[in-house]
C-alpha cells in the first residue's frame, strides 16, 4: 500500500444521519402521511399457479371509501418491470405464484381497502404447481411457455480428462441451499403524488431511483423527466428493494386518482411479496494430486429463480464464477441452469449468489485437505491464484496479494477449542475462503454519474443515486470528497438518491458504490480543482502553471486565496461552479459470452475462521467466536466498514443455522418474526475484524467494496468444523437440530 497520511482516509468519521436516526428525527416515508393521502392495497393470488378466467371488481369498486381499482387493462404502456423487464406490473391472463399482485386498490383508510379486497370476485383456474428444481425440470406443466429453464450458462477450458486422470484424489458432492427471506427492519412502504405540473412524484426506499423512474415512465407512457423517485432514506434493503413493482404500483394509484396515495407493507405481506435468496443444488467434483495441487473443477449448479427472471441470469453467473474460487485449475467445466418454479420470486440478496457457489468449493476444498492430511490454510495458499495467472474462468487474475496475506495472518491466529467441555458437547475449528465480484463485471457497461457543487457559504453539495440503505455511503463518499479536497467534512452536503437533485450513479448493489460512485467524485474533484485553478491565478495575478492547491486553498509562491473566494470568483466572472463525471468500471481482458456479469474486474476477499459448538444429544449448532481477515482495499472508514462485514457475517449466521422459507405446495409458511427465525443478539458470536494491507488502484483512495463479503464464508466455514466435530459433512443449508441428529 502506498505510504500517504490522510486527514480523513481510514479515519472512522461518525455517520452523517445518525443522530438523525438514533433520535428519530429523520422520517421514511413510512413515517409520513400527507393530507388527503389515500392508502393502498394489492389484491394478490389465492393461489400459486393458474389461468385468470374472469376479474370482477365493481362490488369492490362502489364499496363506501373506496376511490379507484386496478387492474393490469388500465397500465397504459409496458406492463413490465425488472432489468430484463420480464415480470408483469400485474398478471394479466396468468398467476404463476401465490401473492402475485392482481389489482390496486385506493381506499381512504386501510380498513376501507381492506374490505373491498374481501369483495373482489377473480376466478382462477388453478394449474399444477411447480414447488422445486427437480420437479420443474421434469414437470411436462409448463409455468412459461418457453419451458421451465430460463436460463442456460456454459464454460469449459483445458482437458477435462486428462485433468481427471491425473488426479490422485476426486472429491464429489451435492450441495443444497434454501431460499432466505430479506427481513430488512422497514417493510415495503412509500408515498406518491401528482404535483401541479402533472409530475409524478415517488417517494420509496429503493435501490435504484433511475431504474424505477424508467419502469414508471414505461408504464405510464410518460418522458422520464415527467417522473421524479426520492429513496433516501431506506430502512434496509439488501437487494430486496431492487427492481419490484411496488413503485409502479405507487405511481398508478397516484396517476389515476390525483391524490396522494401510500402503500405500507405488513410483515406478512412483505413475507409473502417480497423477494428471496435463490435456493440452489450444486453438484461438484474437484480433483488434486496427492501433493494438494489442484488439478480439476467441475460443476453443474441449478438456480431456483421462482416465478419470474428477475436479477436470476446474473445471479446464476455470479454462482459459475465463485464455484470455483480463487484458484489454479488445469482444467474448468462448468454447466449453469436457472429454473423456474411457483415459490413466489427469486432476486438480489445480499452476496448475490457468492454464499451458494462458496458452500459447495470451500468445503470440497476442506475435504481434500482432510483426505490428504494437510492444513487446509496450507492447501489453499498452494493453489491460490498470482497475479498474471489464467483464472478459472479463462480472464488474467489480478490484485491478489491482498488476500494471500489475509491466508497467512489466519494461518497464524489460533481459535482454541475448551478443554473442560462435557461429552456430549464437541467443539471445532473451521476455515473458509470468501470471494464476491465487485460492480457489474464484464457483460454490461457500468457508469456512474456523479456531481458537486461549489456553494457561496462554504459548502460543497455532492449528489450521486447509489442509495443509502444503511450501509454508509453519505459518510464514506463525503469523506473522500473532503479528503480530495483539503476541507472540513461539516462543509459536504449529500443529495442521495433523488431524480430531481442528483445524477444517474447506477445502483446501489453489487458492493459498486464505493469504487464507482467513489472514484466518479475523485475525479469530480480533480476536474473541478483544474477548472478554477485558471481563475484562482486570474485573482492571483500569476499564470495558471504557478499556482498549486493544497488544503482548502490555491497558492502561488506565499500568496493564496480561499476555495470560497475562487467560487464567488468563478460566479462574478459567469463561470462553472457545478461539475459532474462519469466513471466507468473496468472490464476483465476476457469476458464469457453469455454469462451476465462474470467475470468481475474486482473482487474482495476474506478468509474467516470460526469454533463451532455442536450439542450431540439435541443437534444444537452454536457459532461461537469468529475471525474475518478481509481484503477490501484501502478501507475509508473502518468503523462503518467493520459493521458491514459484520452485519454480513451476522446475516450469514442466519443463513447457515436458522433461516429459511418454506413453502408447501407452493405457499409460503413462515412469513413473520414469529415463526421466521431470525438470529438476535444471543446469536451473534465474538467477532473480530482485521482488514490486511490493501491497495486498489482502480478504487478511491486503493478502496474496494465491502457490502456484501462479510456474508459469502459463514455457511462453509461452519460446515467445514462440523465435519471436523462430526467426521461427516453436511451438504444441505441450514445446519438444523434435526438435519444434525438424522
Amino acid at each position: 500500500m502506498q505510504e500517504v497520511k490522510f486527514s480523513l482516509i481510514g479515519k472512522s468519521v461518525s455517520r452523517i444521519d445518525s443522530l438523525q436516526k438514533v433520535t428519530g428525527a429523520l422520517k421514511f416515508f413510512g413515517d409520513i402521511r400527507p393530507e388527503g393521502m389515500l392508502y393502498g392495497l394489492v389484491y394478490r393470488s389465492p393461489v400459486p399457479h393458474g389461468i385468470i378466467e374472469s376479474i370482477d371488481y365493481e362490488k369492490a369498486l362502489s364499496a363506501s371509501g373506496v376511490v379507484k381499482v386496478l387492474s393490469a387493462k388500465d397500465i397504459p404502456g409496458t406492463n413490465a418491470y425488472g432489468p430484463y423487464m420480464a415480470a408483469p406490473i400485474l398478471a394479466e391472463k396468468k398467476v404463476r405464484y401465490y401473492g402475485e399482485p392482481i389489482l390496486l386498490i385506493a381506499a381512504e383508510s386501510p380498513e376501507a381497502a381492506r374490505l373491498a379486497a374481501e369483495l373482489v370476485d377473480v376466478k382462477i383456474r388453478p394449474l399444477k404447481c411447480i414447488g422445486g428444481i427437480d420437479e420443474s425440470l421434469s414437470s411436462e406443466t409448463l409455468i412459461h411457455d418457453k419451458g421451465n429453464v430460463a436460463d442456460h450458462q456454459s464454460f469449459s477450458r483445458g482437458n477435462l480428462q486428462g485433468a481427471k486422470e491425473a488426479s490422485d484424489i476426486i472429491v464429489e458432492n451435492v450441495y443444497t441451499t434454501q431460499y432466505q427471506k430479506h427481513v430488512f427492519l422497514e417493510p415495503e412502504e412509500g408515498l406518491a403524488y401528482v404535483d401541479e405540473s402533472g409530475r409524478i412524484n415517488v417517494f420509496y426506499g429503493g435501490q435504484n431511483p433511475y431504474g424505477d423512474r424508467k419502469i414508471i415512465a414505461s408504464a405510464l407512457m410518460l418522458q422520464e423527466d415527467r417522473v421524479r423517485v426520492a429513496s433516501y432514506p431506506t430502512g434496509g434493503s439488501f437487494g430486496g428493494k431492487e427492481e419490484s413493482a411496488f413503485p409502479a404500483h405507487l405511481a398508478l394509484l397516484a396517476y389515476y386518482t390525483k391524490r396522494p396515495v401510500g402503500i405500507f407493507y405488513s410483515r406478512e405481506e412483505s413475507g409473502i411479496a417480497g423477494f428471496h435468496r435463490h435456493a440452489a443444488k450444486i453438484e461438484l467434483t474437484t480433483g488434486a494430486t496427492k501433493d494438494g495441487r489442484l488439478t480439476f473443477n467441475e460443476a453443474k449448479a441449478y438456480a431456483d429463480t421462482g416465478a419470474y427472471m428477475i436479477w436470476g441470469p446474473n445471479v446464476l453467473a455470479t454462482i459459475m464464477e465463485t464455484v470455483n474460487g480463487p484458484y489454479r485449475y488445469d482444467a474448468v467445466k462448468l454447466d449453469g441452469f436457472l429454473v423456474y418454479t411457483n415459490n413466489g420470486v427469486s432476486s438480489a440478496f445480499r452476496g448475490f449468489g457468492a454464499p451458494q457457489g462458496n458452500f459447495a468449493i470451500e468445503q470440497n476444498i476442506d475435504e481434500i485437505a482432510i483426505r490428504l492430511g494437510m492444513d487446509p490454510i496450507e492447501l489453499r495458499l498452494k493453489n491460490l491464484l498470482r497475479d498474471g495467472d489464467v483464472a478459472p474462468l479463462g480472464n488474467t487474475a489480478r490484485a491478489m496479494s491482498g488476500i494471500r496475506r489475509a491466508l497467512e495472518m489466519a494461518g497464524s491466529e489460533e481459535l482454541h477449542e475448551p478443554s473442560d467441555a462435557p461429552w456430549y458437547i464437541r467443539h471445532a475449528v473451521g476455515v473458509s475462503l470468501g470471494m464476491k465480484g465487485v460492480a457489474y463485471g464484464s457483460d454490461v457497461d457500468d457508469p456512474s454519474t456523479v456531481s458537486i457543487e461549489f456553494m457561496d457559504d462554504g459548502s460543497v453539495v455532492i449528489g450521486f443515486s447509489n442509495t443509502d440503505y444503511g450501509q454508509g455511503i453519505i459518510t464514506g463518499h463525503a469523506q473522500i470528497v473532503a479528503e480530495k479536497l483539503g476541507i472540513d467534512i461539516k462543509s459536504i452536503k449529500v443529495a442521495n438518491a433523488d431524480t430531481e437533485s442528483a445524477p444517474d450513479s447506477g445502483s446501489s448493489n453489487a458492493s459498486r458504490s464505493t469504487v464507482t460512485g467513489g472514484k466518479a467524485l475523485e475525479l469530480a474533484c480533480e476536474d473541478s480543482i483544474a477548472y478554477m485553478k485558471v481563475y484562482a491565478a486570474d485573482a492571483l495575478k500569476v499564470d495558471p502553471t504557478q499556482v498549486r492547491y493544497e488544503d482548502g486553498y490555491f497558492w502561488s509562491g506565499e500568496s493564496r486565496i480561499s476555495l470560497t473566494d475562487v467560487v464567488k470568483h468563478v460566479k462574478r466572472l459567469r463561470g462553472i461552479t457545478k461539475f459532474t463525471r462519469t466513471y466507468y468500471a473496468p472490464k476483465v481482458d476476457r469476458p464469457v459470452s453469455g454469462m451476465k456479469e462474470a467475470p468481475r474486474f474486482f473482487n474482495s476477499f476474506d478468509v474467516l475462521k470460526v469454533l463451532v459448538r455442536v450439542n450431540l444429544l439435541t443437534g444444537e449448532v452454536k457459532l461461537t467466536n469468529a475471525i474475518a481477515f478481509v481484503d477490501g482495499g484501502r478501507i475509508i472508514n473502518p468503523q462503518i466498514a467493520s459493521g458491514q462485514v459484520e452485519g454480513g457475517l451476522i446475516m450469514g449466521v442466519g443463513y447457515t443455522l436458522t433461516e429459511e422459507l418454506r413453502y408447501r405446495d407452493c405457499v409460503p409458511q413462515n412469513i413473520n418474526y414469529t415463526t421466521y427465525v431470525v438470529p438476535t443478539a444471543a446469536d451473534v458470536p465474538k467477532i473480530k475484524v482485521t482488514f490486511v494491507d490493501s491497495y486498489e488502484p482502480m478504487g478511491p483512495f486503493g478502496a474496494k467494496g465491502i457490502g456484501e463479503i462479510g456474508i459469502v464464508a459463514v455457511a462453509s466455514a461452519v460446515g467445514n468444523a462440523l465435519r471436523r466435530a462430526l467426521g461427516k459433512r453436511i451438504t444441505s443449508l441450514p445446519f438444523l437440530p434435526e438435519k444434525l441428529i438424522k
